[in-house]
């Protein structure tokens, strides 16, 4: 079955799942792109990034767990390791929103599964734990974004869909879009990662705690629209909004923000 996901907005990225841009309604082309792990990528992955579509710097949410292990996909190389993307004149930024805390997608579902089953408590639980421990390295991003002329990014976790996903949600956000558009592109996570869901729901079925459970399992490894808008509630809640987070917790100045605002509805423009 061919599990590649339409486009726009996903790019085909050849090694790199569930990769597309942010453009919308609100948010102007080529300036941020979001995707699963990248350190696969193929030579024709990266000369794709660097030469199409001008990437030069990608922000690394990953913890250093996550990193290190080995499996079909994630690469399994060192925290510090920039060689793969170095020869195509792209930085690799490591960001972690938690540095020791492993928070890939099977364990981000077992440690939130007994919210999960009901809804999208859980997903807002763990949603509101990224945002807590997650102003470093969303501050970063958000200051690439700040510059008068920031290059086109990528910003990435293990699946690009928690982590990823709750900065894109701010991003879109900030840029104007409404609790539907944002919950809608969050929801495209799940074409995204049609080709990778099989093997993190084998491996959660495995698991004492949820063997037989696959209902509960396929709940959990989903994107659902209604996680992400009862997500938005929150953050207007919890943190005052996406404009108040970026200033109170991460810190940027009100001049920052309205310069991140500005460059993500403009787009790759505003670099030119």
């Amino acid at each position: 079955m061919d599990t590649t996901p339409p486009s726009p907005p996903f790019v085909d990225v050849p090694g790199i799942a569930n990769f597309r841009g942010i453009a919308g309604s609100h948010a102007g082309p080529g300036l941020v792109f979001r995707s699963a792990d990248p350190s696969k990528a193929s030579q024709a992955g990266l000369e794709k990034m660097s030469k199409d579509l001008g990437i030069r710097v990608i922000f690394d949410l990953r913890s250093a767990p996550e990193i290190k292990r080995d499996g079909p996909e994630w690469a399994g190389v060192a925290v510090d390791d920039a060689n793969v993307f170095e020869p195509y004149g792209i930085r690799r930024e490591w960001v972690p929103v938690f540095a020791e805390q492993d928070y890939g997608p099977e364990q981000v579902a077992l440690r939130y599964k007994e919210y999960t089953r009901g809804g999208p408590d859980g997903f807002v639980k763990a949603y509101s734990d990224i945002l807590r421990s997650g102003p470093q390295a969303y501050g970063k991003v958000f200051r690439h974004l700040a510059q008068d002329k920031p290059s086109p990014c990528l910003v990435h976790c293990t699946a690009g869909k928690d982590r990823t996903g709750v900065l894109v949600a701010l991003l879109l956000a900030l840029a104007g879009a409404s609790a539907d558009e944002i919950a809608d592109e969050y929801a495209l996570t799940d074409l995204g990662l049609a080709s990778l869901k099989p093997l993190f729901i084998e491996r959660l079925l495995k698991n004492p705690a949820l063997e037989g459970n696959d209902e509960g399992v396929r709940n959990m490894v989903s994107s659902k629209p209604e996680n992400m808008r009862e997500t938005l509630s929150m953050i207007t809640d919890k943190f005052g909004g996406a404009e108040e987070y970026m200033m109170k917790d991460c810190g940027l100045s009100q001049e920052e923000v309205e310069r991140v605002r500005k460059n993500i509805t403009q787009g790759a423009l505003a670099s030119m």
